[in-house]
This record gives C-alpha cells, sequence and structure tokens, in this order.
C-alpha cells in the first residue's frame, strides 16, 4: 500500500501502527508539501446501504472533533474516503508528531510520579477543552496517548469510538459485537450504556493507575471479567500495589475510581490542577472539591424487599395494545428497530406485526404432521432482515422478515422449545428436549451438538462467544468454538426443577435464570457465583433483562402480574397488571420502551410504554 495516494494529495509512505479500528500511516500531503499522519479507519470498510450509512455518520461526527483546538489534542486536518479491496474506508489526516504512546511507555515498567503528574494533568487539560464542546473522548486509555519527543501529551481519537459503531444509536455495547470503549478502561456507567464526562475520568484513574504502579487496577482474562469487576469490585489502592506512593495519589486515583459518577471530581478542569500540585509535591494532600461518599459493599443472596420502589425513577407502565388470539402464544419478540413485534402460535405459526398499526402479516408456518398446541420459537436476525422459527413438526426454518419467503430449513430430530441467532447472525442455536444444538445460519450446517437432556432455553453471551444453557437441576455455560463447559455447573440445585428461561446482561457479566418452583436467580459469569436470588418469584418460566442492564423482568404461571426489578440490588421497582393468566414469555424492546407479553393460557400479546 506504500506511495497509495489518497483523494489525489496524501502519499502513503510507511506504516507507523495498526489497532482495531485500522492502521495508522506516515503520508506526505503532496499540496501542501508537508508529511502528515493518515489513519484508515478499516472498520467501517464495505459496501451496501448500511455501509454507506456507517460512513456517513461516521464523517458527520469525525467533522465535529475536528473542531477542537487544543495544545493537548491532536490536530486533523482533513477528512475522506478511499477505495480498498474490502470497500469505501474512512480516513483521517493528522499532525504528523514525533513522540511515543505511553502503551508502548508502559511496557518498560511505571512512571515517575512527576511525570506521571504532568502528564495527567495535560491529559484533563484536553478533556477539559472536549468537554466544554459537548464532545466525550470514551475511550481513554494508554494507546490513544502519544508523548511527544519535548514530553507534551498529545490525546488521539476524540470522539472516534463511538463514531466508528455503525450500529450504535446510543453509548452501548452494541448487538453486533462492537465495543464503544475498551473494557480495561470503560467506567460502570459506560459498560452500563450511560457514559457521560465523568466517564472519561474514571478512564483516567485507570491510566493514571496504571502510570504508577505498573499494572492496572483490576486484571481479568477477558472482556467480562473486566467489565464484571469495574461493576462489583472495589479497587485497591496504588501504594498496596506499588511501593513509594505517597497517600495523596491513592486519594486521588480511588477518588477517580469511585462507582458513582457523582461521587468523583466534577471537572477535568479541577483534576487537572490537582495532578499539577501533585507531580510538583508528591508529599502533599491535595485539596479534594468534595469528601466523596464510603463505597457500599455489594449485597449478595438477600432476600429483597418489595414494599417500597428503591429506584430514584419509577417505571410508569401504559398498555399500548392487546393483540387477542385463537391459538395458545408460546414466544414473542422485537424487531431490533423496535418497531415490529413477531409471535408465535403455540401451532407454528408465526406473525409479524408492525406495532404503528398499518400492517401485519402472516408467515405460513404450519405443521404438517403435528396437530394442537405444543411449542414454537421465533427470533430476529440481528440485522432484522431475517426471522428465524421452530415448531412442533420438528423443523427450524430461515425466513425473509419483510416479505415471508421461506430461504432455509432444517428437520431436527426432536421437537425444539426455543431458537436464538447470535450476535453476529451467522450461527444459530436451538434447544430441545434432547438437547442444543449450534447451526451454521448461511449453509444449515450442523456445527455443534450438546446431547444434555431437555433443554428449555438458550441464549448467546454478547460477545457470542458463550452459550448459557437452561437446564433441568442445573445452568451452564458452553464455548460455541470447543463445545466444552465455560464453568463446570453455575448452580447446581437438587431442589430445583428446572430452569425455564435464562438471559444475560447486555455486559455479559451477569446470568439471569427462572426456575418454576424456587423463583428468578442472577450469577456472577466469571465465577459462577449466585449474586442475589429475586423474592417471590415462584413458577417463573421467563426472566428479561432490559437494554441497559440495569431493569431485570420476570413472570409467573401463578400470578397475572409481571414484576420489574433492580437488575443489580434485587428490590422492586414496579408491577405490571396484565390480566392475563399465564404469561409465558417476556421481551423488551431494543430501545428499552416497550415490553411485549405473550400469554398460553387467555391466548393474547400484549405490549406496555415503559416511562419514567
Amino acid at each position: 500500500m506504500a506511495d497509495r495516494v489518497l483523494a489525489d494529495r496524501y502519499r502513503l509512505v510507511s506504516q507507523l501502527g495498526e489497532g482495531g479500528m485500522g492502521q495508522v500511516w506516515e503520508a506526505y500531503d503532496q499540496t501542501l508539501e508537508r508529511p502528515v499522519a493518515v489513519k484508515l479507519i478499516s472498520s467501517l470498510a464495505g459496501g451496501g446501504s448500511r455501509g454507506d450509512d456507517a460512513r456517513a455518520r461516521f464523517l458527520r461526527e469525525a467533522r465535529l472533533t475536528a473542531r477542537l483546538q487544543h495544545p493537548n489534542i491532536i490536530t486533523v486536518h482533513d477528512l475522506g474516503e478511499a477505495e480498498a479491496e474490502e470497500g469505501t474506508t474512512p480516513f483521517l489526516v493528522m499532525e504528523r508528531l514525533r513522540g511515543e504512546g505511553l502503551d508502548a511507555v508502559l511496557r518498560r515498567g511505571p512512571v515517575a510520579l512527576p511525570e506521571a503528574g504532568r502528564w495527567g494533568a495535560q491529559i484533563c487539560e484536553a478533556l477539559g477543552e472536549a468537554h466544554a464542546a459537548g464532545i466525550l473522548h470514551r475511550d481513554i486509555k494508554p494507546a490513544n496517548i502519544l508523548i511527544t519527543a519535548s514530553g507534551t501529551v498529545k490525546v488521539l481519537d476524540f470522539g472516534i469510538a463511538r463514531a466508528a459503531d455503525a450500529t450504535a444509536t446510543r453509548d452501548r455495547i452494541t448487538q453486533t459485537g462492537f465495543m464503544v470503549g475498551t473494557p480495561q478502561y470503560m467506567a460502570p456507567e459506560h459498560a452500563r450504556g450511560r457514559a457521560e464526562q465523568r466517564s472519561d475520568l474514571y478512564a483516567l484513574g485507570c491510566v493514571l493507575f496504571e502510570m504508577i504502579t505498573g499494572r492496572l487496577p483490576f486484571e481479568a482474562p477477558e472482556a467480562v471479567g473486566y467489565l464484571t469487576a469495574h461493576l462489583l469490585e472495589a479497587p485497591p489502592a496504588p501504594s498496596s500495589v506499588a511501593a513509594g506512593i505517597p497517600a495523596a495519589w491513592d486519594e486521588v486515583v480511588l477518588t477517580l475510581l469511585r462507582k458513582e459518577p457523582a461521587e468523583r471530581y466534577d471537572s477535568a478542569t479541577h483534576l487537572a490542577a490537582e495532578l499539577r500540585r501533585l507531580g510538583a509535591d508528591v508529599g502533599s494532600l491535595p485539596k479534594k472539591p468534595k469528601k466523596p461518599k464510603t463505597p457500599k459493599t455489594p449485597k449478595t443472596l438477600r432476600t429483597p424487599t418489595v414494599v417500597e420502589p428503591v429506584l430514584r425513577e419509577r417505571f410508569s407502565p401504559r398498555l399500548l395494545t392487546t393483540i387477542h388470539l385463537r391459538k395458545p402464544v408460546a414466544d414473542v419478540v422485537f424487531g431490533p428497530d423496535s418497531e415490529r413485534l413477531a409471535y408465535a402460535h403455540a401451532n407454528g405459526t408465526t406473525i409479524v406485526a408492525d406495532l404503528s398499526g398499518e400492517e401485519e402479516f402472516r408467515l405460513v408456518h404450519r405443521a404438517r404432521r403435528w396437530r394442537g398446541a405444543g411449542n414454537a420459537g421465533v427470533a430476529f436476525s440481528p440485522d432484522g432482515t431475517r426471522l428465524a422459527t421452530v415448531s412442533g413438526d420438528k423443523t427450524l426454518r430461515l425466513w425473509d422478515a419483510a416479505s415471508g419467503t421461506e430461504h432455509l430449513r432444517i428437520d431436527l430430530d426432536s421437537s425444539p422449545f426455543t431458537v436464538t441467532f447470535s450476535p453476529d447472525g451467522v450461527r444459530l442455536a436451538t434447544a430441545s428436549g434432547d438437547g442444543v444444538r449450534l447451526w451454521d445460519a448461511r449453509t444449515a450446517e450442523l456445527l455443534l451438538s450438546w446431547n444434555n437432556g431437555a433443554i428449555q432455553d438458550v441464549a448467546f453471551s454478547p460477545d457470542g462467544a458463550r452459550l448459557a444453557i437452561a437446564g433441568p437441576r442445573k445452568l451452564s455455560l458452553l464455548d460455541v468454538t470447543t463445545g466444552g463447559d465455560v464453568l463446570q455447573e453455575v448452580i447446581k440445585d437438587e431442589d430445583i426443577l428446572g430452569y425455564e428461561g435464562v438471559a444475560f446482561s447486555p455486559d455479559g457479566a451477569r446470568l439471569a435464570a427462572a426456575s418454576s418452583n424456587l423463583g428468578a436467580c442472577l450469577v456472577d459469569t466469571r465465577t459462577g457465583r449466585e449474586l442475589l436470588r429475586l423474592g417471590d418469584t415462584s413458577g417463573a418460566p421467563d426472566v428479561a433483562f432490559s437494554p441497559h442492564g440495569d431493569v431485570l423482568a420476570t413472570c409467573s404461571f401463578l400470578d397475572e402480574d409481571v414484576w420489574l426489578w433492580d437488575a443489580h440490588t434485587g428490590d422492586l421497582i414496579d408491577t405490571i397488571g396484565t390480566s392475563s393468566s399465564f404469561v409465558q414469555r417476556l421481551a423488551f424492546s431494543p430501545d428499552g420502551t416497550m415490553l411485549a407479553t405473550a400469554s398460553d393460557d387467555d391466548m393474547t400479546v400484549q405490549v406496555w410504554r415503559l416511562t419514567r
């Protein structure tokens, strides 16, 4: 690719580096006759309308961040698009700086405290400038910090992490698996999809911890482990990790790593002054803007109170529509656009409805050899173009979600209970009376098979690497590549007759499971430890996480109500009186504004609007 000319102007000279989003090249501006740096954003290469929309969105957001002009922010000179083998690729043209990435510096070990204070203050000044303009970085980490030859800090890639996510409509870990940010440095609220200015300061706290100790505040083997630690674990004091660190540094770093944003520093500008003072005198204790609250130890294995809601914002559920049907309903799911609803009759027929009321069409999927009520399942592909269905005639079928045209059919050995797509839409998992099967959604090839008894429900982890299995008397986590157990037994309890429903939290750190006789529980997916068991949820056939992971919905065979719980504390938030006996399935809309319920007994689908 060397000597290639972009936009008839920028000649690529030599590659400087490569990361998750693309390559950085030393280049030469042939118009102004000066060296520049060019970053090719390869993660957005590709064709089609979705690729075009993603690149247009990237360029629009990149233009906003290019307006930032500050001594500690790298200058963006130009934006453009280039043709590559894999498709059209956006590129950024930046000032060419001589220096070394902070990640390379830290590979040699921790830095001196005066340097940490001086560099940290400069990072804060860059953040302060961006925050004043309403721009968050979202990915502060050593790889995005350059130390120039003169010792000046330059912060790179403002806004690029979010802009490069082609599917995100808000700050969150997307269904495609692209993570907006880096797990090792991600604030708890950022992991939950609610990044704010103080989320950048939390990430800086992780960087400072690494700068002065030579290691991160948390260590884990994979992304989910880091996210879980940021959400639940208390960080150690830097002085407990490395010798010679004064208490003043402990105070600053631990304040930045508070779980609640309000307990951190109130602005990057204020923090810059504190760090500059620490860099000049590492023995003095900085004056704090306010005294942080002592962090609370997470409560576990408790019986939650159901008398008063504890969230600051209580839901106000409002019934939008009730769909009365002539057959029992076995499953219900929203499309990824939150505008379509698919529900499966127990006789194998699936309906796709437009929630605006303008359209409803039927997918002809009737059993040929099988009659009467029974099992059926339905799932939208992550991009919303396909629909997967299973029914008691022992078939798995793929349909065009817009026209209802059948594309693929797979004959199964036994009647399946449910079906689900992997986050990338490439694989399908089915659960049935003889175990779990993993299929290639493009070729119908059987990839893996687990003959582990009657499995009622199965769910992919958000990164697509694991399957959670709701089986008789135990939960399991399986590796989708090797087929092996990630944890030999997540929960095994002889008192549990069987698990009926299972769901991952959006960050993959927790697993919710519903059992028919002991109710619903939450499990740590990293350790297999039960975090809490929800009170008064006996007869629970299903459980669902809200898109942000802060709310858990459960239902019961024994009650007409649906319960909404705080997914972190287990406290009851609200109840929804559905007036429908035997609510069997639950589904949150991807935008979090609606909840759908399916009743097997009175044959209704209800959709509720959730406002706070």
